[in-house]
């Protein structure tokens, strides 16, 4: 299983670095979030693959926790997802 596991976090790694270096801005926010959360899903379960003696809390806790930190954590660095070129118009008089 050592072998499964180090491809999987290598897979999803160079998955997710593809879509925060290159499709960050191009994808719909929802849609690059979403596959985000599955990248940081994939790379715990690599990192759990390549562990022995396992439990099943620890696989709950792990792709949870994942799930959810990964997207927040692209977001926090590189910024909100989407097309970065829309910008509001200026202000408008009252």
């Amino acid at each position: 299983m050592v072998v499964a596991g180090v491809a999987t976090i290598a897979v999803a790694s160079a998955c997710g670095l593809v879509i925060v270096f290159f499709l960050w801005r191009r994808l719909p926010p929802v849609t690059a979030l979403t596959l985000m959360a599955v990248c940081g899903m994939a790379i715990g379960a690599g990192g759990l693959l390549v562990q022995e003696d396992v439990d099943p809390a620890s696989w709950a806790v792990a792709l949870v926790v994942l799930g959810l930190l990964t997207p927040v954590h692209a977001r926090l660095v590189f910024g909100p997802p989407g097309r970065g070129d829309i910008v509001a118009e200026g202000p408008v008089a009252a």
